[in-house]
């Protein structure tokens, strides 16, 4: 697989998992959130064990293996319970802004891993991104601190678990890109967050109490399922054979489409102030993709000359 094609195939992830947070809410809001979290994931690991299957574990290195089914299970955890734990439409499209922190934290865990050099760009964009997230909660009143963790409070475990996701995923993709030696074992994480989830839901719940399935539901499942399984796999394929820099740059415009499409899906408005978090968190993030590719373009040319 040449590299352009392995990119365009990380690209359709990108596209995909816009689709997800509407997706999830709706099944979430009718039945609720630990069985929608694991019927989801249960039906994409058939998916990807159709399309996939298990790859021989015995040639993937153990230590990779291992902490990138971690990374990968903690996350999902973390990014699916922190939309479906949402009270309100608007409030997961909150939290999807949240995790779509995760190209900014790419960058810097690329630095932290020696991938790329330091930029105080970098710390500037960070700081834009986070400061999106501010105007976010702010809402329509005037800026005050004690407004701001009063949104928060109200829902606490979305708001946290999104920002763990964002920050456990971006660690996964720098890990996956320079430990997985071009091994693409998703179907068998898959495996992995499947089982995971059945203890904890058996755990928890008694299976003679599950809820009615009406068709509009089951349909929206089975296509959240398909968007989940297929949009992991092609993420997967395009950072390990892909250009991962172009794939992490149109990332940065991951939350403008995600909250179009989940408005369209949930049916809700949103206050011009969301958008200006929105696009500032988008920028925030563009700022530190061209921070870092500048030092590495000015570094090629010092090199030349």
């Amino acid at each position: 697989m040449s590299k352009n094609l392995a990119t365009l195939i990380g690209l359709s992830a990108i596209l995909q998992w816009s689709s997800i947070v509407g997706l999830l809410k709706k099944i979430s809001f009718s039945l609720g959130a630990d069985l929608a979290v694991t019927l989801m994931y249960t039906l994409s690991t058939c998916i990807l064990l159709i399309f996939f299957k298990i790859p021989n574990l015995k040639l993937i290195s153990r230590q990779y293996l291992v902490f990138a089914t971690l990374l990968f299970v903690i996350y999902e955890v973390c990014f699916s319970y922190a939309i479906a734990l949402a009270q309100t439409a608007q409030q997961a499209i909150e939290v999807s802004v949240v995790n779509y922190l995760w190209p900014s934290l790419t960058v810097v865990m690329l630095i932290l891993f020696k991938e790329i050099k330091f930029n105080l760009f970098v710390i500037v964009g960070v700081a834009i991104s986070l400061g999106g997230i501010v105007v976010i909660q702010m809402g329509q009143g005037s800026f005050s601190w004690e407004n701001i963790m009063q949104n928060i409070y109200l829902n606490p475990i979305s708001y946290i678990l999104a920002f763990i996701g964002a920050s456990l995923w971006s660690l996964y993709c720098v890990i996956t890109k320079k430990y997985s030696d071009g091994h693409n074992p998703i179907s068998f994480f898959f495996v992995a967050i499947s089982v995971v989830l059945w203890i904890k839901y058996l755990w928890s719940h008694d299976l003679a109490n599950l809820p009615s399935f009406d068709l509009i539901t089951t349909s929206y499942l089975l296509i959240v399922s398909l968007v989940v399984a297929l949009g992991y796999a092609a993420w997967n394929i395009g950072i390990i054979k892909g250009n991962i820099t172009i794939l992490v740059t149109l990332s940065y415009f991951s939350p403008v489409i995600s909250t179009v499409m989940s408005m369209l899906i949930l049916q809700t408005s949103l206050p011009t102030e969301f958008w200006y978090g929105v696009f500032l968190v988008t920028i925030g993030s563009f700022v530190c993709w061209i921070s870092t590719n500048w030092i590495q373009l000015k570094d090629k040319i010092l090199r030349r000359a």
